[in-house]
């Protein structure tokens, strides 16, 4: 079946349309007041309009994209680079190794 993605696991088992919130946002960090970032990737705008205006606050900076695999995919291999760079930093390897394996991983 290939990749499946929980937003399509989702929307399968509940039958009903599911948007997607993928950013810069740890709980930890929004709880604190700290500025976050996030993209809602949408299938029905309407539903994309709304949850923004749930969310959206001058801390917490909300986009849109109307792509919801593409929002959800992004978000995860965000986080795999984000796991390189934590190492980077966690065995003193310095800001050029970080570098790096931010731009490869951009790539």
């Amino acid at each position: 079946k290939g990749v499946v993605l929980i937003s399509d696991m989702l929307r399968e088992q509940l039958d009903m349309d599911v948007s997607v919130l993928m950013g810069a946002n740890l709980a930890g960090e929004v709880a604190k007041g700290s500025f976050c970032e996030t993209t809602i990737g949408y299938r029905v705008r309407s539903h994309g309009e709304l949850l923004k205006l749930v969310f959206n606050d001058p801390l917490f900076r909300v986009g849109m994209a109307n792509d919801v695999d593409g929002v959800e995919v992004c978000g995860a291999l965000k986080n795999v680079v984000a796991l390189g760079a934590g190492f980077c930093d966690g065995l003193g390897l310095g800001q050029n190794s970080k570098g790096a394996i931010i731009r490869i991983g951009l790539m």
